[in-house]
């Protein structure tokens, strides 16, 4: 089965990880990249849990058995525990109060999966194969490194930054994107973020180009 890629916002989210070994540990570092608030409960925890918690704030550890009061005020939920019972168990509970469930190595327990991706700033690349093959994920992810690059996590950002001057500053949504076009070929061409009068240059050639046609 395939599965819609959907992105959804995790920052200051409250997300629970049921398990506390290397494999919990591995998700911690996923919701971690993506700025959750992550509670983690497991009767033991392993040593990079409790090394990451004393360096982030937003991670934190209770040694306990899990209950079904962990997940009040919970958005997402992963289940990583050794006790496949147990992650069925919280898997039902999830999915009753309709929180997002994974639980690892049981897909028909999870309403979602974690895909293999790729991140540069908030410029997000993401793959899956249905659970079918995490070598073919690992694959593509490793090929798209090669394009999404720490410069094109930038490059985003500063697009981002002047899409209100540049809607202000022209008439029409096919002017804008021919705008950015051009800021996007000449950023790749140079090798360079662009900056503000490279934008105001490029609005006045457009307008200055309607005007001569007209």
């Amino acid at each position: 089965m395939s599965y819609f890629p959907m992105f959804i916002d995790l920052k200051d989210r409250n997300c629970l990880i049921v398990g506390g070994g290397r494999v919990a540990f591995r998700k911690v570092q996923v919701l971690c990249d993506f700025g959750a608030v992550i509670k983690i409960v497991a009767r033991e925890v392993c040593k990079e849990i409790k090394e990451i918690s004393r360096t982030n704030k937003n991670i934190s550890y209770e040694k306990k058995a899990f209950s079904e009061q962990d997940l009040e005020g919970i958005y997402l939920t992963v289940a990583a525990t050794s006790q496949k019972e147990l992650n069925h168990t919280v898997s039902i509970m999830c999915r009753q109060k309709n929180i997002y469930i994974n639980v690892v190595d049981q897909i028909e327990d999870c309403t979602f999966i974690f895909p293999s991706y790729v991140k540069e700033g908030d410029v997000v690349g993401a793959f899956s194969t249905g659970g079918k093959s995490p070598l073919i994920t690992q694959y593509l992810k490793e090929s798209v490194k090669g394009t999404l690059t720490p410069f094109v996590g930038e490059l985003a950002d500063f697009l981002g930054s002047i899409r209100t001057f540049v809607k202000e500053n022209t008439q029409t949504e096919e002017e804008r994107r021919q705008i950015y076009q051009q800021l996007l070929k000449d950023a790749l061409d140079s090798e360079k973020i662009p900056d503000k009068k490279n934008v105001s240059r490029w609005i006045e050639l457009k307008k200055n180009g309607e005007e001569k046609n007209g």
